[in-house]
């Protein structure tokens, strides 16, 4: 029986030399095909569009590329823009792949690329008022029981989920932030979805130097629960960049994280250098047990504000 195919959001993108050109961000489907026919990468320019002819290999951890880039990286591939694209329901994922909910997307009908949606949506007049109709009927006769399942759903309080990663803090380099993906839930009132996601760990080799305490640590913004959940030896970071919730990316030789989309640049620590972010990265609680397995609990913030705010 063949082992299903797990794409992972976030995963480095690796040329054939194995060095890492970007990362994923999302998957193309094509609806004739019914097959998954390119991958979105993101690097430093924007997001690009690779065809799944020069994917060698697949892993949860990574993507490999048949053949190495040369010093432009991804230029010569054609920019993706999600304008143009529509997010493909669950029920027509490709069997054998495990995909995140939200990852795989498609092309737009030709109209509503050309004309737009006022235009495009104009031209679907009759199909439109006669599903309203119908489902004005329907909805008549369900709107009470649901309304009130639906309105404790919204009241449910955001629990702390504890998830193990996977990982000995012993395995980790020193000083070297490592991008570790993991499978989490995604909790939203009701709805309990499985998605892929990843944190950044960094583990210290001199726990007492300034560098070693996260930036919002130092600026008294994180909440009790971070600072109670906390160690000296590891910093745990979101990968969302608190401007706009792209995803900063390590650069090695200049040994800091630098975003993409709108070029925040950070510290090792997480503290902003220069750029529109508003705060510094956001650090997670962590746990780690006496034997070195860490545990987090994973946090979503408001972005585009200079206080750490909790979504999720």
């Amino acid at each position: 029986m063949t082992e299903p195919v797990v794409f992972r959001m976030g995963i480095p993108v690796l040329d054939h030399s194995g060095k890492q050109v970007g990362t994923l961000e999302q998957l193309v489907f094509h609806e004739t095909q019914k097959k998954i026919v390119e991958l979105v990468v993101r690097e430093l320019s924007g997001l690009r569009r690779l065809p799944m002819d020069l994917v060698s290999e697949i892993s949860p951890s990574s993507i490999h590329l048949k053949k190495s880039m040369n010093s432009d990286g991804l230029s010569k591939w054609p920019i993706f823009h999600p304008e143009d694209y529509e997010e493909v329901p669950s029920w027509f994922f490709p069997p054998g792949a495990h995909i995140e909910i939200g990852a795989l997307v498609t092309l737009k009908p030709c109209d509503l690329r050309e004309l737009g949606e006022d235009h495009a949506m104009s031209r679907r007049d009759f199909m439109a008022k006669s599903t309203v109709v119908v489902a004005s009927m329907i909805g008549v006769s369900l709107v009470v029981p649901i309304g009130g399942y639906i309105l404790t759903a919204t009241q449910t309080k955001v629990v702390d989920h504890w998830i193990d990663l996977g990982i000995n803090l012993n395995a980790l380099p020193t000083d070297t932030p490592i991008s570790h993906p993991f499978f989490g839930t995604s909790v939203s009132g009701w709805m309990k979805v499985p998605v892929s996601r990843s944190v950044w760990l960094i583990h210290h080799s001199n726990p007492n130097a300034p560098d070693s305490k996260s930036e919002d640590q130092i600026k008294g913004m994180d909440s009790p629960l971070e600072l109670k959940n906390s160690d000296p030896r590891i910093t745990v970071l979101s990968p969302v960049c608190p401007h706009l919730g792209c995803a900063p990316q390590w650069t090695p030789e200049q040994k800091e994280f630098i975003c993409p989309c709108h070029h925040s640049i950070y510290q090792l620590n997480g503290n902003r250098v220069s750029g529109p972010a508003p705060r510094p990265m956001d650090s997670l609680p962590v746990r780690v047990s006496k034997d070195g397995a860490i545990s987090i609990v994973y946090e979503q913030f408001v972005v585009g504000i200079p206080k750490k705010v909790r979504l999720s």
